[in-house]
């Protein structure tokens, strides 16, 4: 299979690398140090138990060098979907396949104004990978990826995740993949935009009772919201799941802190303001996470205007 990763940082990495390792893939990142140094010696990706994988995956900052593909892998921000399958559309054909693994929701809806939608396929992944420099990475975890195609054909989806498993993920292809996207919305709710503005990491949402708080009611209304769809999730889960992964990532800085603390753009819009725009379309209001998006926008102003 041939393949582009639009977006080869940590987690784009990490995919491109192993998938590499059985076909043929090209990594496409305007970083042009990343792209030389995975040219001139390959990517090596420091494992968690010691160990280190050193693939070589072709890697260019030009989509034209790549030509049409079988599977576009989008990993750049979500903010960023739109203009990257834009400035990326030599690698997109009749028959590509665009695989989102990334954070928020909506990044499927996006994507289906470049491609049919049987061939726009969504998921979520549970590992973690950090940049140790060019052509350097760290794979922090491991976990499952569940994928589903956003059409009811499934059989594209299904041959990217034997794709995948044949690279070594574990990989889940269900038509219920929205659900999961939706249990992973669920967490970046409860954490990032909270950590971000009181500057905490991680676990300091389950350790203060004030800031826990506020972001049990930022998911029960996000929560509710999705539900409305169709889904029915138990708020009392979800935040319990919520709280739980707070704890086990208690040390960690969220990826939105990391944002501001950088002075970056955050995914803010795909995160609480993605259920903003979904109240609103069901004719419902969520105010809370309209609020924390409001905020969110004006430390942004900060440094941004």
């Amino acid at each position: 299979m041939k393949i582009a990763i639009l977006g080869a940082g940590a987690m784009g990495s990490l995919y491109g690398g192993y998938l590499s390792r059985g076909n043929e893939v090209w990594m496409v990142d305007i970083w042009q140090a990343h792209v030389d140094a995975i040219n001139e010696k390959g990517l090596y990706i420091d494992e968690a138990d010691g160990s280190v994988t050193h693939v070589t995956p072709h890697a260019t900052s030009d989509p034209n060098e790549v030509g049409v593909v079988d599977l576009a892998v989008i990993f750049v921000k979500s903010i960023q979907t739109t203009e990257a399958l834009e400035k990326n559309r030599a690698v997109i054909g009749e028959h590509t396949a665009v695989l989102t693994l990334q954070n928020g929701y909506g990044n499927g809806d996006d994507i289906c104004a470049f491609v049919p939608r049987d061939q726009v396929i969504v998921g979520t992944t549970s590992h973690g990978c950090t940049m140790k420099g060019p052509g350097h990475i760290f794979h922090a975890g491991s976990g499952p990826t569940h994928i589903g195609a956003m059409g009811e054909d499934q059989s594209t989806a299904e041959k990217v995740a034997e794709a995948l498993r044949g690279a070594g993920f574990e990989v889940d292809c269900s038509d219920k993949v929205i659900e999961l996207v939706w249990g992973k919305l669920f967490v970046n709710i409860a954490i990032n935009a909270v950590t971000a503005l009181l500057d905490v990491p991680n676990g300091y949402i389950n350790d203060d009772a004030n800031a826990r708080r506020c972001a049990e009611l930022l998911v029960r209304e996000a929560v509710a919201v999705a539900n409305a769809t169709g889904m029915s999730f138990d708020p009392d889960a979800v935040c319990a799941n919520a709280m739980a992964v707070a704890v086990g990532t208690a040390g960690n800085t969220s990826s939105m802190r990391a944002d501001t603390l950088n002075k970056r753009r955050t995914e803010i819009g795909k995160i609480n303001g993605a259920v903003v725009k979904k109240a609103a379309e069901l004719g419902m209001d969520a105010p809370y996470n309209q609020l924390i998006s409001a905020l969110i926008e004006a430390k942004e102003d900060t440094y941004l205007k």
